[in-house]
């Protein structure tokens, strides 16, 4: 999957970050709902 001409340090990098955005994107709302669900506020 990873291009030869790219270094590995660059193509570690951005996979970590893509997968740091992703983690931050799902699991906010999924924290968010899981509070509101255990309240009982839906």
């Amino acid at each position: 999957m990873a291009v030869a001409q790219v270094p590995m340090s660059i193509d570690f990098h951005l996979i970590s970050n893509f997968a740091a955005l992703a983690m931050i994107t799902l699991a906010g709302p999924a924290v968010i709902f899981i509070l509101f669900y255990r309240r009982g506020a839906l």
